[in-house]
């Protein structure tokens, strides 16, 4: 198991506290090591009291004051993929190792590390047991937002054409019920992929994961809101704070305590 301690055990616990303790963050409470099977790399994340050593040090690295989010999914996808579980700690070490390119202040170099980084980012969730479609998954979105981060016009490119394309394959999806001619929109959006080169596979993966998802997001959406419109006119009557209501993981005001 390339997931250690310190003492090169293998890691039975991810130690992690959550600060504040009505915020979405969480610092690791004991240093853990991935060694990369594939290349024999390892990547240490440091434990919050080496963090909070360096900055008494005056040293600001990328990783003084680093916490987590975990799996950084949205919450109207909870119910599908969790934000914590199997994928815990190779969520922890990918948003370290993402705390560093960003670091770098070079976009280039740093989208260089950052391609490395989400491919160990599935490495590791497929060793932890993490479902072949789900570890796709969640490396193609992270590999999207590190293009749209680092990739300048490209990569903005590549993810408007993603969300254009998995529109365009839900309306021609329902317009096909009348007119099956529509569905010719389905070869035309996976050979317009190609333009991106060998960044193909990744746009091909979030077009079409993204048309699929997509009605089922629209779906826990549609239950999930009104039930939030409800809580909001409850604290509204009862002079409460209706903001507070939409994102029930994290108290009001507290947005920015504890997050780098």
């Amino acid at each position: 198991m390339p997931f250690l301690t310190d003492d090169g055990e293998p890691l039975a616990e991810l130690g992690l506290a959550q600060r504040p303790s009505a915020a979405p963050r969480f610092e690791l409470t004991a240093a853990f090591t991935y060694l990369d099977p594939e290349t024999g790399r390892r990547y240490r994340v440091p434990a919050r009291h080496e963090a909070s050593l360096r900055q008494a040090q005056d040293d600001a690295g990328p990783l003084a004051d680093f916490s987590t989010d975990l799996a950084s999914v949205p919450t109207p996808l909870w119910g599908m993929i969790a934000s914590y579980g199997r994928q815990s700690a190779p969520a922890v070490l990918h948003d370290a190792r993402s705390r560093e390119a960003a670091a770098l202040g070079d976009d280039r170099a740093a989208l260089v590390q950052r391609r490395e980084d989400d491919r160990v980012f599935h490495t590791g969730l497929r060793e932890l047991g993490v479902p072949r479609l789900r570890a796709r998954l969640m490396q193609t979105w992270v590999a999207a937002d590190r293009e749209r981060q680092f990739g300048g016009v490209r990569g903005w490119a590549l993810v408007v054409q993603a969300v254009v394309g998995a529109v365009a394959l839900v309306a021609a999806s329902v317009a096909a019920w009348w007119n099956p001619w529509w569905l010719v929109a389905w070869p035309i959006v996976a050979l317009a992929v190609f333009v991106h080169g060998r960044l193909a596979g990744l746009v091909a993966t979030l077009t079409f994961s993204l048309a699929l998802l997509g009605p089922f997001v629209l779906v826990q959406l549609a239950a999930l809101v009104p039930f939030r419109l409800v809580e909001a006119l409850v604290e509204l009557v009862t002079r409460g704070d209706p903001g507070g209501v939409w994102r029930p993981t994290l108290q009001p005001g507290s947005e920015d305590q504890g997050q780098p």
